[in-house]
Parts: structure tokens; sequence; C-alpha cells
């Protein structure tokens, strides 16, 4: 849903008369924290799943880290507060997200064995074993939505931040 926002926010901002050379003024701080977020957490998915919580809570600390220092830019809040909504049901639920079954069932149903085992990356099923359910995937966006997605209720309030940070950076220059 990240890319939606991020997609979104150009296109609208293109529309609303923005311009695509204003990122090139852009300041962001510690751009790099986000490579590293992603450089621990994915290998650990993929490699060794035991150290999963540790490797989430270890890539969100960055992610917050370059919130932080972000902080003064339009949209950042809704972005941690996103993050914070994701963190926290990932958290409570030993690193994975919960996600809805029966529209895991009708997004990828070639998926559903590994999501119900547990080995389906960082996603388990919503059960009686899960925490926070309502802050887990499901919400299943199909047409008119472009592309069938999951999503949670931090993805969405992450994405309208992103939205709002290229709208701003679009339409005015003056974001630093």
């Amino acid at each position: 849903m990240l890319v939606d926002g991020l997609l979104a926010g150009l296109v609208i901002g293109k529309i609303r008369g923005g311009k695509f050379t204003h990122f090139t003024d852009l300041r962001v701080k510690y751009a790099y924290l986000i490579l590293f977020a992603f450089m621990i957490q994915y290998p650990v998915i993929i490699f060794y799943s035991k150290a999963l919580l540790f490797a989430v809570t270890a890539s969100y600390v960055l992610l917050f880290l370059f919130v932080f220092y972000n902080r003064h830019l339009q949209g950042f809040l809704y972005i941690a507060i996103g993050m914070a909504m994701n963190l926290l049901v990932m958290a409570v639920n030993k690193g994975r997200m919960p996600v809805d079954v029966d529209a895991a069932r009708a997004l990828a149903p070639e998926d559903l064995p590994a999501l119900l085992a547990g080995e389906y990356g960082k996603h388990i099923a919503i059960s009686d074993g899960t925490y926070l359910n309502f802050l887990g995937d499901i919400f299943f966006l199909k047409f008119p939505y472009p592309r069938p997605i999951i999503v949670s209720l931090g993805d969405i309030v992450l994405s309208i931040g992103v939205f709002l940070f290229i709208q701003k950076v679009m339409v005015d220059k003056k974001v630093n």
C-alpha cells in the first residue's frame, strides 16, 4: 500500500500542477536508515524466522529514527502513527502481522497453506491465538481499487502520510 500512496501522490501532485523537479532540492535526513531497516528485516524473514520479532523491532527502530529526524516534514506524523500501529500489532504477535484468512484465500489461494502453517513471511492467519487483530491486515481492497491487496489500518494511515508528503514537495517547493 505504501507504493500505492507514493504513486497516487505523484499522479495527483502532477495533476495539481506540481513539479517532479522539486524532489531534487529536497533535504531528507538520514535516508539510508530506510535501507538498513530493510536489510535487517528481509534476510531474517527468508533465512531465520525465529529471530523475526527482533528483526522487525530493530528495523522499526531505524525507521522511527528516520521519521524522528524528519518529523518537521508534512505527512511524517501520519507515517509515524501508521508505523506505530503496524509495529504494535506485530510486536504482540511475535513479529508477525495477522491476516484475515478469507481475504487471503480470495487474494492468493495458493499461499493459504503456508499462511495457515505460520510459514508465510512475516504474516500469520488471524485466529484465537493472535492479538489486536483489528490492527492486522483485514481490509481487502479489490475492484475498483487498481489492484487487489490486503492492508492494515496502519498501512492506510502510513500511506496517507506519504501522499501528503509528496503533495507538499511537488506543489509547494518550500518543504525543508
